[in-house]
């Protein structure tokens, strides 16, 4: 009975042996992937990292795979460094790790490269009506941001708006693809990000807006046809006897019309006002006795945005 008894005991303790071993050999790694930058654009490069907080990976072997391409492999792994994939397209990353005292696993990683365009003006800023380029904004003025997410992006996204590091939350949320704000005149610089998401689709863009100043230019008025090819900031020149001198306004914050919102005034060298005539931005000049040069200063104001307020001084040569 002592004998069977030992048997028996021995057959237990190898038992439990087995188990322990098996159980040993059953454990399995929480492998986790990250991508820097988490939300890469199309064709950049982007590392993979690979971590676990129960294993010590840097002792397994790890096999890296992209689109179901081994890219690289070896003991200790746990990064690497691949191309994003082009614009609605996406690249699966797969890692399989294996070792002695743990089952095999793996983990993977989709990238879904989005790019979002932000594209900006200067709202109610005014341009006369030939102008092609983009109106701009003054100081103190109204600025519009709008967010052009990839052709490749979902129909309805999330933006998150964000205004020199600060969320602005008013104007965030599901569908406000654009974020409308008033310049600060004791901060003419204004960083601007936005971050738009749908799911597994996620991209980010920032731009950095600096306000000039409004701007006024000179043309000649020849019978009702303004030379808008030919005006000048600061000097024009003649061969007729009189001149009708047509000005045009840039860039001021006009929330009706700029013969609403400005006004224009002249003076000569001695601080006399020149009459304008019927038409406030255009002046009716002489040319003088002999000849020579008619010179002035043109004051544009504005009541609603007091700092867009502008004074310039003009030179007529009758040549």
């Amino acid at each position: 009975m002592k004998r069977l008894a030992f048997i028996t005991s021995a057959i237990l303790l190898a038992l439990l042996g087995v188990f322990f071993v098996v159980h040993a050999q059953s454990a399995t790694i929480d492998l986790s992937l990250t991508a820097s930058p988490s939300n890469p654009l199309p064709l950049q490069q982007v590392t993979i990292s690979a971590q676990s907080f129960a294993t010590d990976i840097n002792q397994a072997n790890l096999t890296w795979t992209y689109n179901g391409k081994t890219v690289q492999s070896g003991t200790g792994v746990t990064q690497i460094t691949v191309t994003a994939p082009a614009s609605g397209v996406t690249g699966t990353i797969v890692l399989r790790a294996s070792g002695g005292d743990f089952d095999a696993t793996s983990a993977t990683l989709v990238l879904r490269p989005a790019s979002v365009d932000l594209l900006w003006e200067g709202v109610k800023s005014y341009t006369p009506p030939f102008y092609k380029g983009r109106a701009l904004p003054s100081s103190g003025s109204m600025i519009r941001v709008t967010a052009v997410p990839t052709i490749s992006a979902p129909t309805h996204l999330s933006y998150t708006w964000s205004q020199n590091g600060s969320v602005v939350q008013s104007q965030s949320g599901y569908d406000k693809s654009s974020l409308l704000f008033q310049d600060d005149d004791l901060n003419p610089t204004n960083d601007i990000e936005v971050t738009e998401q749908n799911g597994a689709f996620s991209g980010t863009n920032d731009i950095n807006i600096n306000t000039g100043n409004p701007t006024v230019i000179g043309y000649f008025n020849h019978n009702g046809y303004i030379d808008y090819a030919n005006g000048s900031a600061d000097t024009l020149s003649t061969t007729d006897t009189g001149a009708i001198i047509h000005f045009e306004p840039y860039f001021f914050s006009t929330p009706i019309s700029a013969a609403h919102d400005l006004g224009f005034s002249y003076t000569d060298n001695d601080g006399n006002n020149i009459p304008s005539g019927n038409i406030i931005n255009e002046l009716l000049l002489s040319r003088p006795d002999g000849g020579g040069q008619s010179q002035f200063t043109v004051a544009i104001n504005t009541l609603v945005y007091s700092l867009q307020n502008l004074s310039r001084k003009f030179s007529v040569n009758f040549n």
